[in-house]
């Protein structure tokens, strides 16, 4: 293989392994929080669930206190 083909095959590698983190806003987010997400859920129309609670991670990710950085 050549040099290109080594590091295609090492990103595509990684892009499986870390792939979600880049695209679901609730990749490192704790449990605790996604479930507490869940409890909201039966207040949304079935057909709006899956966007409402992207929405709601997303703002939760965008907005998270992180109190290690004190």
């Amino acid at each position: 293989m050549g040099l290109f083909s080594d590091l295609d095959k090492k990103l595509t590698e990684n892009v499986y392994a870390h792939g979600s983190e880049l695209t679901d806003p609730s990749a490192d987010l704790p449990q605790k929080v996604k479930d507490t997400v869940e409890l909201l859920m039966p207040l949304i129309r079935p057909e709006a669930r899956k966007a409402v609670r992207s929405e709601i991670l997303g703002i939760i990710h965008e907005h998270l206190y992180d109190d290690s950085s004190s």
